[in-house]
């Protein structure tokens, strides 16, 4: 009984500090995609300072402002000196124009590394695969590497 109850206590600690080791960021479906770029769903406002701390210097928003408090998400990132800036693309409905202004966003090295989001992370996935194909070339047409880093 008694190398029962140590089994049990040493299991735990094991799971702590497994657990500890793999802090799961707050923000929903973030993922790190490389040291320029990470993505995620929409995060709340104190979640900007901490994308501060980790080194972000541009939040890209894909939703509409009528989707969300944008302006809100606008001051405070710029209270923060991220730049900020929005590309309202419409849940199933993007538009090569905003394609295009993604791509002169995520081009431009000031504005790296950045946060891209939108409130799922679904539009993200979708202009994070155009940057892929387009700017990484034809060796990365397949779809497993063109969406590498955001399935894991």
């Amino acid at each position: 009984m008694k190398i029962a109850k140590a089994i049990s206590v040493l299991l735990l600690l094991a799971t702590a500090s497994v657990t500890a080791q793999q802090e799961v960021h707050p923000i929903r479906n973030f993922i790190r995609i490389n040291d320029q770029f990470c993505t995620g769903a929409q995060p709340r406002l104190e979640h900007l300072a901490r994308l501060k701390t980790e080194g972000v210097k541009a939040i890209i928003n894909l939703r509409p402002p009528s989707e969300h408090r944008a302006a809100e998400e606008e001051a405070k990132a710029k209270e923060l000196g991220l730049r900020y800036f929005n590309i309202p693309v419409v849940f199933g409905e993007p538009k090569d124009e905003q394609a295009t202004e993604f791509l002169k966003i995520t081009d431009d090295p000031k504005n790296r590394p950045a946060f891209i989001h939108c409130a799922a992370s679904i539009r993200v996935g979708a202009f994070w695969m155009i940057r892929r194909v387009l700017r990484d070339g034809p060796k990365n047409r397949n779809a497993e590497s063109v969406g590498e880093g955001l399935h894991r």
